[in-house]
C-alpha cells in the first residue's frame, strides 16, 4: 500500500486536510498554524499537533472543521474529555455534524459511559451521513461492545441499495469477502481474457486474507457474465494488489495478462489471463526501497513484440539516502531491461507509474511525489528506452504530491496522433488542503492540455487512473476522474466525474449517497460491456461497509453518454 495515500488517509481519517483559510494577511498566522499542525501529524508527532490546533482554534475561532480535527487529534493522544469539549465546539459552529456527533459518543465510550456514548452515537446514525461500521474497528469502543444497543446502530443491508444519487445504470456489482478487505484499491480493464469480446476486469484487495495476515488477494472477472474467472493471493504480510494492472499479451498466446505486486514483501508478479498462472516474479534488488509499490504496462519497450512491465520502486521512509527506482523487465522471458533513477534522495521516485506503446510512441511515465524545488511532486516523461526524460513536470504553487499514486496513458486526448500523459495530486490544495488537482500533457510536446480541480476541500479529487477511453465518440480520448472523499451528501460517499478530452468538459457526475462508501476509489473505462451502444464504466468503492467495515464494492455502471454520429 502506497506510503503517501496511507499518509493521506490517516491525515483525512482524522480531521485533518478539512480546514481552510483565506490567504489573506489576516489569516497569515492561521495558515502557518495550519500548516505545522498537518507536518506534526503527518511525520506521527501527535501531541505537538495537538497543541499547534489549540492555538489554531483560538486564532480561527468559528471554523467547525478546525474544533473537529483538534477533538480528533485529542482523541488519539487519548485526551477523551478534551475531544468531547472540542467536538461540542464544532456542533455549536454546525449543529448537525455527522463527525462531531459521533466523535463525542466516541470520547464517551472510551471513557465506558455507556449512557451518553449510545445517545450521542444515535444520533450519528440518525443523520444516515456516517459510516457507523467505524465503531467496529475502533478499540475506543471496546467498553460497550456488548451492549445490546450496539447492533442497533450499524447499517443493515437495505442501507447499501440504491447508492446513487444521479440515475444510474449498474450493469455489475462484486462485493468483497470480508471486513477490512479494501476490495477495490485497485480495479483495471485487462482486455477480453474469457473470448466473449468483451473487456475483463481484474480487482484488487491487498489487506485481504486468513486471520488478518494481509497476503492480498487479486481478482479477474468476466464484465460480460459477471463471474469470477480466477483468482490468486499473496503470500502473508504482501499485501497484493497494492499494485495492480492489466498489461497485455506478455507471453504470446494472444490472452492479455495481468501484473500484480505487493510492496510489503518487496515482489511482483505477471499472472497469466488465462488461467492465472504466476509466468514472472520480480524481487526486489535492494533492501532500501519498496519495490512494487506500483506497477503497470510499459508497452513493447525492446520492440521483441511482447508486452514488457514496469515497477516502481521508491525509497523506504527511512531509507532518505535512496532517491527511488523505476526497473522495466521484458514480458517475453522477465530480463531486466531498463533502470530508471530519481535525482535526490527522498524524492520517492518510483511512487507511481505507467507506460505505453502505441502509434509509434513508446512512453514510460514516473512519479515522485517529493520531488521538485518544493518537494511537492515531480512527474517524469521518457520516450523509448532513452533513461533521460524527454519531459518533466513539477507541481503548482498549490501542489502536495504530484504523482504520488496515479500517472497514466489515457490515449489521444488533443487528436494530434500521440498519446499524452495524465497526472494526479489528490492531495492538491487548490481550495483548501486535499482538494485535488488532475492535469493533461501533451505526449508530443509535453505542453500542459489542461488542468482540473476538485470542487471542495477535502474530496481528495483525482483518486484514479481515469482512462476512460473516447466515451462521447468524438475522437478524443476522455477521462473518469475519482474523488474517493466528497462529502456534500454524505461523510465520505464519493464522487466520479466524466470529462471530455477534447476540452475538459464535463460530461456527467457520478455520487455516491452511502456514507463511507468512498466512490471513486479508482475509477477507468471498459467500453460497452452490455452492447447498447453507450460506453461502461468501472468505478470502486474500496472503503465501501457492504460487508463489513472497508470490506469494498465494484460496480460497472452506464456512463449514459451518447457517442457521436460520423
Amino acid at each position: 500500500m502506497s506510503r503517501w495515500r496511507q499518509v493521506g488517509i490517516v491525515l483525512l481519517a482524522a480531521g485533518f486536510g478539512l480546514p481552510w483559510l483565506a490567504l489573506d494577511a489576516a489569516a497569515a498566522d492561521a495558515t502557518r498554524l495550519w500548516s505545522q499542525a498537518t507536518a506534526q501529524m503527518r511525520v506521527g508527532r501527535v501531541k505537538s499537533a495537538v497543541r499547534v490546533l489549540e492555538d489554531l482554534s483560538r486564532v480561527s475561532s468559528r471554523d467547525p472543521a478546525v474544533w473537529t480535527a483538534l477533538g480528533q487529534a485529542r482523541m488519539r493522544v487519548e485526551d477523551f474529555t478534551g475531544a468531547a469539549s472540542a467536538f461540542d465546539e464544532a456542533l455549536i459552529r454546525e449543529p448537525d455534524s455527522p463527525k462531531a456527533l459521533f466523535g463525542i459518543g466516541e470520547a464517551y465510550a472510551a471513557q465506558g459511559e455507556a449512557e451518553r456514548a449510545f445517545l450521542w452515537l444515535q444520533r450519528a446514525r440518525d443523520s444516515r451521513r456516517f459510516d457507523m461500521t467505524e465503531m467496529t474497528s475502533n478499540p475506543h469502543f471496546g467498553a460497550v461492545r456488548a451492549d445490546a444497543r450496539w447492533r442497533s446502530l450499524l447499517p443493515e443491508m437495505r442501507d447499501f441499495d440504491q447508492p446513487f444519487v444521479e440515475p444510474v445504470n449498474i450493469i455489475r456489482e462484486w462485493r468483497g469477502e470480508a471486513p477490512e478487505d479494501q476490495f477495490g484499491w485497485i480495479a483495471r480493464n485487462i482486455g477480453d481474457v474469457d473470448a466473449d469480446g468483451i473487456a475483463d476486469v481484474v480487482v484488487s484487495a491487498p489487506t485481504h486474507g486468513n486471520n488478518g495476515n494481509k497476503a492480498g488477494r487479486i481478482y479477474v472477472y468476466s464484465a460480460g457474465r459477471g463471474m469470477l474467472l480466477w483468482s490468486a493471493d499473496g503470500e502473508p504480510g504482501d499485501q497484493l494488489g497494492s499494485g495492480l494492472e492489466g498489461v497485455g499479451d506478455t507471453n504470446g498466446d494472444g490472452i492479455p495478462d495481468v501484473a500484480a505486486s505487493g510492496p510489503e514483501g518487496r515482489v511482483a508478479h505477471i499472472y497469466s489471463g488465462r488461467d492465472g498462472q504466476v509466468l514472472h516474479t520480480f524481487r526486489a534488488a535492494r533492501k532500501d526501497e519498496i519495490f512494487g509499490n506500483h506497477i503497470s504496462a510499459a508497452g513493447d519497450v525492446d520492440g521483441d513484440g511482447f508486452q514488457d512491465v514496469i515497477v516502481g520502486a521508491p525509497g523506504g521512509p527511512e531509507d532518505k539516502a535512496n532517491p527511488g527506482h523505476a526497473y522495466v523487465y521484458s514480458g517475453k522471458d522477465g530480463s531486466l531491461l531498463l533502470t530508471l533513477a530519481g535525482q535526490r534522495a527522498g524524492d520517492g521516485f518510483g511512487s507511481a507509474v505507467a507506460g505505453s506503446s502505441r502509434n509509434g510512441a513508446r512512453l514510460l511515465v514516473v512519479g515522485a511525489p517529493g520531488a521538485g524545488i518544493s518537494h511537492h511532486g515531480r512527474v517524469y516523461v521518457y520516450s523509448g528506452s532513452v533513461a533521460r526524460p524527454a519531459f518533466i513536470f513539477d507541481a503548482d504553487g498549490t501542489g502536495n504530491a504530484l504523482g504520488a499514486m496515479f500517472v497514466a496513458i489515457p490515449g489521444d486526448v488533443d487528436g494530434d496522433g500521440t498519446p499524452d500523459i495524465f497526472a494526479s495530486d489528490w492531495s492538491n490544495e487548490a481550495a483548501g488542503p486535499s482538494t485535488g488537482r488532475i492535469y493533461v500533457y501533451s505526449g508530443r510536446t509535453g505542453q500542459r492540455l489542461f488542468a482540473v480541480s476538485g470542487e471542495n476541500r477535502g474530496d481528495g479529487f483525482g483518486t484514479s487512473a481515469s482512462v476512460a477511453g473516447d466515451v462521447d465518440g468524438d475522437g478524443h480520448a476522455d477521462l473518469i476522474v475519482g474523488a474517493w472523499q466528497y462529502g456534500k451528501v454524505v461523510t465520505g460517499g464519493g464522487r466520479s466525474y466524466l470529462y471530455g478530452g477534447k476540452d475538459g468538459r464535463l460530461l456527467a457526475t457520478f455520487t455516491c449517497r452511502v456514507p463511507g462508501d468512498t466512490f471513486g476509489f479508482d475509477a477507468v473505462g471498459l467500453g460497452d460491456v452490455d452492447h447498447d451502444g453507450i460506453d461502461d464504466l468501472l468505478i470502486t468503492s474500496g472503503w465501501s461497509a457492504v460487508n463489513g467495515h472497508h470490506s469494498g464494492r465494484v460496480f460497472v455502471i452506464s456512463s449514459g453518454i451518447e457517442r457521436a454520429q460520423h
